[in-house]
């Protein structure tokens, strides 16, 4: 180097680049190679949806005029966002996204505790509570609208053959109760799933800590806020993102129960898109909707995410 009285060979220079040789050239094209199956896989089943469901967002695609497609930028966002009914079926939606949630995070905790005792039929239970989960939507609503049904339901002929009820009650003729069947569905569905992680993260925390702690003199429910949810908060965490997603997004099990009714009691978001899609027959701003929910439940997503991050931080801090 000039002036340093340093002397640099070119050949060390030249060592610290990249040697490219046909081995290493192989192994990168073997790599992407490999890589490239999965690739086009996901281009076509999340790629393109999206690309064209956007492109129909920007367009007038009404099925009344299936010749004309003029482009209209924005005009379907805005005119989704000025719709009547948009803005009660988003209350509806958050309505049963709070419970069903709630509920999943809640029962789940408790549940997956009680299957992480030593009991006899522990390891059954295990695998058979997995049964809703694997079951399909709209099989699941069918199921709930037969318990539910006000003339020949089996929660009728079992209220009334217990003497509460002295005749058979529309519960899903009536708002409230119709709300209520809806997130036992949801419950029913998609708590097993979230059951089994809670259980998952409860069978990997050392025994040691809580021999420790009784040792100490403590008793369940300082065993459980001091060593038991502060592993389970992770899980939890993965749970209510997931949970949120799938009760922002349900769609099958308002289509089998109750098909929006009564009043709009159950009208989801879901649902309300499927109608402005297949009934109104307005491409366009039903895609326009489905982008803007999308945007809704990724910034849900966004906010759980950062809240866990901002905890973590204090938490190390």
């Amino acid at each position: 180097m000039p002036g340093s009285g340093i002397q640099v060979s070119p050949i060390a220079l030249g060592s610290r680049r990249p040697r490219w040789t046909s081995a290493s050239v192989q192994r990168h094209v073997f790599a992407y190679l490999s890589l490239l199956p999965a690739t086009i896989v996901v281009a076509l089943f999340t790629l393109y949806p999206t690309l064209y469901s956007l492109n129909l967002a920007l367009h007038q695609y009404h099925l009344l005029r299936p010749g004309r497609h003029p482009f209209v930028g924005t005009r379907n966002f805005v005119e989704a966002l000025s719709t009547p009914g948009l803005y009660s079926s988003l209350l509806v939606t958050l309505q049963f996204t709070v419970m069903s949630v709630a509920g999943t995070a809640v029962l789940g905790t408790l549940i997956a505790l009680l299957l992480n005792q030593p009991f006899r039929l522990a390891r059954v239970l295990q695998v058979a509570i997995l049964i809703p989960w694997a079951m399909p939507g709209v099989m699941a609503g069918i199921i709930w609208r037969w318990v539910f049904r006000g003339d020949v339901g089996v929660l009728n002929g079992l209220l009334y053959s217990l003497g509460l009820i002295d005749s058979y009650r529309s519960f899903l003729g009536d708002p409230i109760t119709a709300k209520l069947a809806l997130v036992v569905a949801h419950l029913w569905k998609h708590l097993p799933l979230a059951t089994i992680l809670l259980l998952a993260t409860l069978q990997v925390i050392p025994r040691e800590l809580y021999d420790a702690a009784k040792l100490d003199g403590a008793g369940t429910w300082h065993l459980f806020r001091s060593i038991t949810f502060p592993f389970l908060k992770p899980t939890l965490a993965v749970v209510l993102i997931f949970d949120t997603i799938v009760a922002f997004t349900t769609f099958d099990l308002v289509f089998a129960m109750t098909g929006g009714g009564p009043a709009n009691a159950t009208t989801l978001i879901a649902w309300y898109i499927y109608n402005e899609i297949f009934t109104n027959l307005n491409l366009g701003r039903g895609a326009a909707l489905a982008f803007l929910v999308a945007l809704l439940t990724l910034l849900i997503a966004l906010v759980y995410l950062r809240a866990l991050r901002t905890e973590r931080l204090c938490r190390e801090g």
